[in-house]
């Protein structure tokens, strides 16, 4: 049975953001928290664990790359999410105010959908997205904690076989030998425990923010579907009609295409906020899966268990992105498409003329613009076929 949160009975104003608005808020970083100074200093404390992670990964890996090329992968692969936290936390931190109005103005936009049909359908919607987010928060959180606790099995089994322990983070970070030695050694090794889960919680957060915000837009859409079908049915069927008049569904037209213009006009906001996350997000991801296979081919026994969590963990969070932008076309698309199968041919010139001017509107599709490519399942489709020749010319050069 499924825990509560994530069925269709959970309250829809708490399905809002639920999963990016835990994750972001145990680091301090969710745009609607209040800044007091014990959260400033909580969020600077967790990003400069995350930043000085981040440099002492990177430096182990390169460090290591012409010694011993698999313990030089075991830190590259785990720093490339670690930097792209970094940035993500950085662009929430940067854009929080952006945030916290759109975040204000989408929940406005979608309370007002309240009839009986629209609150069913945000329920399998929202409950859909918070489904997905929970679904990337699990294989996170079981990929740190893998990671985490790879060093405590390994020196388990030499502690009972009599022989001496070796000194190790759960992440393969370059530390003083003071650090890594008694009595500082277990505070290094939860710190880094810890730069893990801040890792994990920033991107879920901010994958999280993304798919939330799509999928939003995306039933707020379906909604403007559902009204165009109903204010065009026959107006001669006063069983179906809700408009007594052709005056009255102009009214009604004019509504949908206002709606229709503030759901494009947050779109473009939501893009322009996202873009940079969204940019690194692609054009890393191909590398960061590439690394976490090769790893997964070099490792053997616990290793492996570590970087297939990792790989699903990485592949989940790529897939959530080019999901919630094709999410968004398609529900723009399918407003002309409604629009053209309703009995709009049934109205006065009027009414057709503004249905007419509706289809060519839609027919721009909304979408979240990011500079070279549009997230959507084909642009997947290329990253998982650009990340099997990466993999072919490692191996080849290996």
């Amino acid at each position: 049975m499924l825990p509560k949160f994530l069925t269709q009975r959970y309250p829809l104003d708490k399905h809002f953001f639920l999963i990016p608005r835990f994750a972001l808020s145990l680091i301090g970083y969710y745009p609607e928290t209040v800044r007091t100074t014990k959260v400033q200093l909580w969020s600077f404390f967790n990003i400069a664990i995350l930043g000085y992670g981040c440099y002492a990964e990177f430096y182990y890996g390169i460090h290591y790359l012409s010694i011993d090329i698999p313990s030089a992968l075991d830190a590259l692969c785990p720093v490339a999410s670690s930097i792209m936290s970094f940035i993500k936390i950085f662009f929430i931190w940067w854009y929080r105010e952006d945030y916290k109005s759109l975040i204000e103005k989408v929940h406005n936009l979608t309370a007002q959908q309240n009839s009986s049909s629209k609150v069913q359908m945000k329920k399998r919607y929202f409950t859909l997205a918070t489904r997905l987010n929970a679904l990337v928060l699990f294989f996170s959180f079981c990929t740190s904690t893998s990671y985490t606790l790879r060093p405590i099995v390994s020196n388990t089994f030499l502690y009972l076989n009599g022989k001496d322990i070796i000194y190790e983070t759960p992440f393969k970070m370059m530390f003083p030998d003071t650090l890594l030695s008694m009595p500082l050694y277990p505070i290094t090794f939860i710190l880094v425990h810890w730069h893990g889960y801040i890792t994990i919680l920033a991107f879920v957060g901010a994958d999280g923010l993304f798919l939330g915000f799509c999928i939003y837009l995306a039933t707020l859409l379906k909604a403007m579907q559902e009204d165009l079908q109903n204010i065009l049915t026959d107006i001669e069927d006063k069983k179906k009609s809700r408009h007594d008049s052709e005056e009255e569904v102009c009214l009604a037209l004019e509504d949908i295409i206002v709606r229709h213009n503030e759901v494009a006009e947050l779109t473009d906001k939501f893009s322009l906020i996202m873009v940079e996350i969204t940019l690194c997000q692609f054009i890393t991801s191909s590398i960061i899966i590439a690394t976490s296979v090769l790893d997964l081919l070099l490792f053997s026994g616990y290793g492996v268990i570590v970087y297939v969590v990792h790989t699903c963990a990485v592949f989940t969070e790529i897939f959530l992105y080019c999901l919630g932008g094709n999410a968004v076309m398609e529900s723009s698309e399918d407003l002309a498409t409604k629009a053209y199968s309703s009995e709009w041919y049934t109205h006065s010139v009027k009414v057709q003329k503004m249905v007419l001017l509706i289809m060519v509107r839609a027919q721009r599709t909304i979408g979240i613009k990011v500079p070279f490519f549009a997230p959507s399942l084909p642009a997947l489709t290329a990253i998982l076929r650009f990340t099997g020749s990466v993999i072919a010319l490692a191996k080849s050069v290996i």
